[in-house]
């Protein structure tokens, strides 16, 4: 094998070697894109807790406007915040069952966890986590 052979052999290798590169990148980009919008809206996380008393048809409603809100970030670069947005609507989910499987219940006072992102030049907020704290039926308030 010549000098100028082996020049060609390795010339090659290099471009399928390249060209792999840039079909594994190209394939992630999406979650590449995804990651990196995370990092940048990150810095704009603001937290606070509210405590709100609803009825279980409010918290029903709840449920619905939050799962709409995770469907407006279906795409691949904003699937994180998608996520982000139906696990919080999980855990409004499971109070709205709770309080679905005991109808003596007709409200309960609730301990939200609400998220707000600064992104795309708006604010995006959800309720990240909830908690119940009592529930009321005719009998009065109790601690659940």
């Amino acid at each position: 094998m010549t000098d100028v052979e082996r020049k060609k052999g390795i010339n090659k290798g290099l471009i399928v070697s390249l060209v792999i590169v840039v079909i594994i990148l190209a394939a992630n980009f999406p979650a590449i894109q995804s990651s990196y919008n995370k990092y940048g809206v990150q810095k704009t996380k603001k937290e606070s807790t509210i405590i709100k008393t609803l009825t279980t048809e409010e918290i029903r409603r709840l449920v619905s406007e939050t799962y709409k809100l995770a469907e407006k970030y279906d795409e691949r670069k904003t699937e994180w915040l998608r996520n982000e947005i139906r696990n919080g609507t999980d855990t409004v989910y499971s109070k709205e069952s709770y309080m679905f499987d005991h109808p003596i219940y007709d409200s309960a006072k609730m301990k939200l966890l609400v998220i707000k992102y600064k992104f795309d030049r708006k604010t995006v907020e959800f309720i990240s986590n909830t908690e119940l704290i009592q529930v009321h039926s005719e009998s009065g308030w109790e601690d659940y």
